[in-house]
Parts: structure tokens; sequence; C-alpha cells
């Protein structure tokens, strides 16, 4: 009996372990009973509980199965210092010809990016444009059998709504992760893209894991539609706080047209000085926001539209413009020279009107006495240039005055002839011009075809070039 008891104790002291104080003398022979596990049921209310749990893992299963095979891991190299080492990201396929949408903060230090598909396929990339204003960028690949990634629109999402993000944090590619939309509609902060702060102006807000690598990559909605780009974090440790933000769908693909199409982006312009409206006088008129005309600019697309100081603007091309970030995006998205709706408050009463909006650069430009050289396909601007040169006993700056050259068309007279931006001209046909209008007015007094010298500095070092005018498109 005896023998008995000691087997029994070392039985149970080799599964359990020397957790449990076992009393050998309370063990028979008897004890070893055999026993089968209890089949417990969920009852009704578990079971609905595991059946939507069970559900709502369907559901991220089919986005992140849906949008894995348009998610690439992108190196980016800096030919000029091999030492900083190699920079990483994430980005979105967002077109079956090879475009790539992601972070212009992930590309702006490289000079060679390279992109892994979610095939393993390693591709180099060119860069087709940049929007630093959103912090967005365009690649371009080589690749057959692609899948491109579909847009939601972000204007419908809401808060507490089911979200994925998926890229490369630390380097590990395809990894999904998620969380829900906490806020829509951040302003302008300074936060953080991969390490380096960075000044946004509107984003949505999620709890999804984004650390250093995501970058770039997509957030998708339970569809695997991209409903933003992930982009920032705010965090003092530079990892995860829970506090991620990505670019809205709307802004990432007005942005990414743009630049496919002409590798630019045009800002549209109202012509309007503008300040938020109060939350108390938002409460008396019982909307969520807007955005309180002070001044509609002379002779500016809204004062033509019939705006006036003191209306609320409310709504703008199908946007609600609950605050100047909103506004101002509404306003950047609207194509120039297109008519959009406006939808505002005067003496409480909601109206409409059609505004056409202008060229935001071109004003700007405009404004610091620009021009547009339509005969080469040139814009100047005026400016100094600072030349360094080497005096009798010293170095010194000679400062000549002259015009930039901001943009040269593409198949122009001025490209063709080997003109390129940031060109400096400070002679034209042996002449030195005080402003960019005698320019202007100089080429279009000239003959077509008759040849005008040009004199220009590239690098400081001194060129010349025979234009010949075109007659305008």
């Amino acid at each position: 009996m005896n023998h008995r008891r000691i087997t029994c104790t070392l039985a149970l002291t080799l599964v359990v372990g020397s957790t449990i104080a076992l009393h050998s003398t309370s063990a028979t022979a008897d004890s070893f009973i055999e026993t089968r596990p209890v089949q417990i049921d969920p009852d009704p209310s578990q079971q609905h509980a595991m059946d939507m749990a069970f559900n709502i893992s369907d559901a991220f299963e089919y986005a992140a199965e849906k949008i894995e095979p348009s998610v690439v891991h992108i190196t980016v190299k800096n030919s000029r210092n091999p030492r900083a080492g190699e920079g990483l990201g994430s980005g979105v396929i967002v077109d079956t010809r090879g475009y790539i949408l992601t972070n212009n903060h992930v590309i702006e230090a490289g000079s060679y990016i390279t992109v892994r598909l979610a095939d393993g396929r390693e591709l180099g990339a060119t860069l087709v444009g940049t929007f630093e204003e959103t912090d967005l960028a365009v690649l371009k690949i080589q690749a057959d059998d692609i899948v491109a990634a579909e847009f939601a629109d972000s204007e419908s999402i809401r808060v507490g709504q089911w979200v994925l993000a998926v890229g490369s944090p630390f380097g590990f590619d395809q990894t999904v992760t998620a969380g829900i939309v906490s806020a829509k509609g951040r302003g302008s902060a300074n936060m953080q893209g991969d390490g380096a702060p960075i000044r946004l102006q509107e984003f949505i807000q999620t709890d999804a894991a984004i650390n250093p690598g995501n970058s770039g990559g997509p957030l998708v909605d339970l569809h695997g539609k991209i409903v933003g780009i992930n982009t920032a974090i705010i965090s003092r440790t530079g990892s995860n706080n829970g506090l991620g933000f990505s670019i809205p769908a709307d802004i990432a693909q007005s942005v990414m047209e743009q630049l496919i199409e002409t590798g630019r982006v045009q800002r549209g312009w109202l012509g309007i000085d503008m300040s938020p409206l109060s939350p108390v006088e938002a409460h008396r008129l019982g909307i969520e926001g807007g955005v309180v005309i002070k001044r509609a600019l002379d002779d500016g697309p809204a004062q033509h539209a019939g705006l006036e100081s003191g209306d609320i603007i409310v709504e703008l091309g199908g946007r609600t413009t609950e605050n100047v970030t909103r506004l101002s995006n509404a306003i950047m998205l609207t194509k120039p020279n297109e008519p959009v709706k406006v939808g505002f408050l005067r003496d409480g009463k909601r109206m409409e009107t059609s505004a056409t909006v202008t060229d935001r650069d071109e004003q700007i430009f405009i404004a610091q006495g620009g021009v547009y050289l339509d005969k080469i396909g040139a814009k100047l601007a005026p400016g100094t240039l600072n030349r360094p040169v080497q005096l009798r006993r010293r170095a010194a700056v000679e400062k000549i005055p002259g015009f930039i050259i901001t943009q040269v068309d593409q198949g122009s007279q001025a490209q063709v002839r080997g003109l390129e931006q940031n060109d400096f001209i400070y002679q034209v046909d042996g002449r030195i011009y005080d402003s960019a209008q005698d320019i202007e007015d100089y080429f279009q007094s000239r003959p077509i075809g008759e040849k005008i010298h040009v004199r220009f500095f590239r690098d400081f070092q001194p060129m010349q070039v025979d234009l010949i005018p075109h007659a305008s498109p």
C-alpha cells in the first residue's frame, strides 16, 4: 500500500511541478479514476458575442487580404552620403501602370529608391513628383501583374469606425495593425514622421499602431479601400503611443492625380482673408462650425462670386468647412479656373454661390513681379545673384540684379535651347532690365523668328544662348 502512495506522489509532481504540496498519506490506488474534459457550451448571449467577434475577425482578414498585394516596402539610399545608411518606409500601388503613393519625407533625402513588392520582387523606382505641403510623393515602377488599391470616400468615414494600418514598421514589411478612427479633421500640428519633425495640415487620427517605417502606407476601411496615407505620430519616444495620423484619401488622391498628370500641383486661390467662427457663435447659429470672411480681396474670385465681409463659409466643393484648415484644403483641392459651389451664411440665412478659383502659385508669382514669356515657354521672377568673387586680398560677393527662371515648359523653345529652372538671366540683347514686365514687353515686341541673345548664370558660371521666339499658342 505504501508503494502505491509513493507512485502517486511522483506522478503528480511531474505534471504540476513543485508549486503544489502533496500529502502522500491521503493518496490511494482508488484515486486513479479515469476522467474526461467537461464539455461547456456557451449560453446564447456568449454564442452571440462569439459570432460577432468571428465576424469582425473575418472582416479584418478580408480587408488585409485585399490591400496587402498593393502595399510595398521602400528603401532609399543617399549616394552623396553613403554613411547615412538606408531610409525605410512604405507605399501603396494606386495605378496598374506602376504608380505608387508614399510620403515625401520617406524619399526626399535619397538618390536611389528601391521598391519591394508583396510577392518579393525588388525594383528600382523613379520619382514622378512631390508636394511638400501635404507631405506626399508619387513614384513609378515598371512591373507586370501588380494590383492597384482602391480609394474610399474619406469624407464619409466616421469616428469609431474600424480601420487597418498596413506597412513596414521598423522594416517588418506587410505588417497589419487594427484600430479605430479616433478623430477627423485634425488641424496643423507639429508631429513626427519617422523621426523627423514635420508640419502638415489635416489628418485622420487613429489608434491603429503606426511606427517608424509605416510612413507612406495605407490606412484602409474594412472593404480594404484607402481612407488615408499614414504619415505621422505624436510620441516622446519615437514609437507608437496610440496617436497616429493619416492624410485623408480625398486630399491624397487629388494630389496624386495632379502629380501623375503634370508633375506639379495647382492650388486654388479664393482671394479672401479669413478667421475661425467662435464656438459660441456656431452654437447660436446651430452649425458645427464655419469660417468668417474678414475681407474679400479686390478683383478676386470671392468678390466676383458676390461673397462679402462677414459671410460665414460652411461648405465648398462638397466639403464641409468647420474650420480654417478644412476650408484651406477645400480651396486647395479645387482645380483653378473651374467653378465650385460655395455654401455660406449671411445674416443667419443659408445661401449658395458659384466661384471660379484661380491658381494660388500664379497669384503669388504675379504679386512678386513675375511674368510668363509665352513665346519661349518660361516663367521669370526678379531676383539678385550673390556671386562669389576673389579680389586682390580678400573674397567678396558681387550682387547682380536679374531674373530667375522659375519654370520651363516641356517642349518649349527655352527647353529646346537648353535653359533650365534656376538659371539666372542678367542680360537680354546686351541690355539690363529693371523689371520682368520690361523683359516681357521686349519679347512681345520682337518679330517672330528673330533671334534674341540671352546671357545668364548657371551655378555662378556665365553662359549664353540665342532664342528664337515662336508664336503664342
